[in-house]
């Protein structure tokens, strides 16, 4: 073997060790798939939220907004979590068409929906 090609098959073992490091950290959920969440400059992090009262009859005001920033399940949990975290709100929230579907028992107060959204290192779309 000569000199040139032991470089490049130690390049690629010491890439492979970086890599692997990585995938195991993000497939135990100790980082992020995304870069985004609390690992972002001003995100906040957020205790997981059950919602105790499931009852939408419960809940008479409703307000769906648009998030950006969310690219995996973590980064909906955060957001979920973030606007569960909310008095008198219920919140689900949808990868796949980027929504958060709120449910409140009292009026709810956009500013602070987005301001949750905000610590939690994502942000609300202006335009659906």
């Amino acid at each position: 073997m000569n000199a040139p090609t032991l470089i490049i098959i130690v390049a690629i073992a010491i890439l492979m060790v970086f890599a692997l490091r990585r995938a195991y950290r993000v497939f135990s959920l100790k980082d992020d798939c995304c870069g985004g969440g609390p690992k972002a400059p001003k995100a906040k992090k957020v205790a997981a939220v059950t919602v105790e009262d499931t009852d939408e009859a419960n809940y008479p005001y409703l307000l769906d907004v648009k998030v950006k920033g969310m690219t995996c399940e973590k980064c909906v949990g955060r957001v979920q979590n973030a606007l569960n975290a909310q008095p008198g709100i219920w919140a689900r929230v949808d990868l796949g068409s980027g929504m958060a579907h709120i449910l409140a028992k009292s009026p709810i107060d956009r500013d602070a929906v987005e301001r949750a959204v905000e610590d939690a290192g994502y942000y609300v779309s202006h335009r659906d």
